[in-house]
């Protein structure tokens, strides 16, 4: 078994047809069809069943294809690294962050990478943390910025900064309460759920309720900030998330965030560890530290503590 086979499998089981697979790797279709044969006849199991309309993946072709994919990434990345040994970082960085979280540093993250590293080609994914740490196992992102604590086995984790969470309503409702509020100010408010249950701000929010004997009362339950804004802002309630996601909102008068005392959610860097990282991902690393910076010394990233 070599990369070559593994590559021309990749492509017939996205495919799904010889002969199309044949032009997407620029070979003749008798060849293909004997590198698939001499893979099948090495690892003993069928990949492919071969009928009239193409070829369809088998149960073992669908477990083959994820660890095939991740071997050849790891191999491209190997062949950048080599070559940027000989100059500045370069290629692809992959970073897995939240919705919420990517208002905040996508713009001056991409901004900054493509002053200091012009070679590397950042790609954003917004999930949130949970899929995001299954993304990192599985290769699919080279860097992630994931609300901790979470599972640490194969992956190594930095610490990046501890955000204080805010309830955030329009204008009006701040004159009726005092500049800093505490959970228990949150009771029976129409509350705009905002995130995944079981995970980050809902998570969060849900456990320091619980702990103070706090009921809460949810209205409607959304994932992005996005759609709680719109909420927000048609007098449905309000919602306890990050002031950073409605910054410009909060400056231009159409929102306000209030401190929670005691609620806040501590975020980390994480990569996985079964694989080095690449020049291009360290260096982004640290670019993405410098960027955290200058936004919190700036209040450009409101209640936000670095923890580096």
């Amino acid at each position: 078994m070599d990369l070559r086979q593994l590559r021309y499998f990749v492509v017939l089981a996205n495919q799904g047809h010889f002969g199309r697979a044949a032009s997407v790797l620029h070979v003749a279709q008798p060849a293909l069809t004997r590198q698939i044969r001499l893979l099948e006849e090495e690892l003993g199991v069928q990949l492919f069943v071969r009928h009239s309309r193409g070829a369809s993946p088998t149960e073992e072709a669908a477990f083959l294809l994820e660890r095939a994919s991740f071997l050849l990434r790891y191999a491209e990345q190997l062949k950048q690294d080599m070559s940027a040994l000989q100059r500045h970082p370069s290629g692809p960085v992959v970073i897995g962050i939240s919705p919420g979280l990517a208002m905040t540093l996508a713009v001056p993250l991409t901004r900054a990478v493509q002053e200091q590293l012009p070679e590397v080609r950042l790609r954003f994914v917004q999930a949130f943390s949970p899929t995001l740490h299954e993304m990192l196992l599985r290769g699919q992102v080279d860097l992630a910025v994931l609300n901790g604590p979470v599972p640490v086995a194969n992956l190594l984790t930095y610490p990046f900064l501890t955000e204080g969470m805010c309830l955030i309503g329009p204008p009006a409702h701040r004159k009726a309460r005092p500049a800093r509020i505490g959970v228990r100010d949150l009771a029976e408010l129409p509350l705009v759920m905002t995130g995944l249950a079981k995970s980050g701000v809902r998570l969060e929010l849900e456990a320091q309720a619980a702990h103070a004997g706090v009921h809460l009362n949810p209205v409607v339950e959304v994932e992005t900030m996005e759609v709680a804004k719109r909420l927000i802002k048609e007098k449905v309630g309000v919602t306890v998330h990050f002031a950073a996601t409605v910054l410009e909102d909060i400056e231009e008068g159409r929102l306000c965030a209030q401190p929670i005392d005691g609620l806040s959610l501590r975020r980390i860097l994480a990569h996985p560890s079964d694989r080095p990282a690449s020049r291009a991902t360290k260096a982004t690393v640290e670019i993405l530290r410098q960027v955290a910076r200058e936004l919190v010394a700036k209040k450009r990233w409101p209640h936000a503590t670095l923890d580096f």
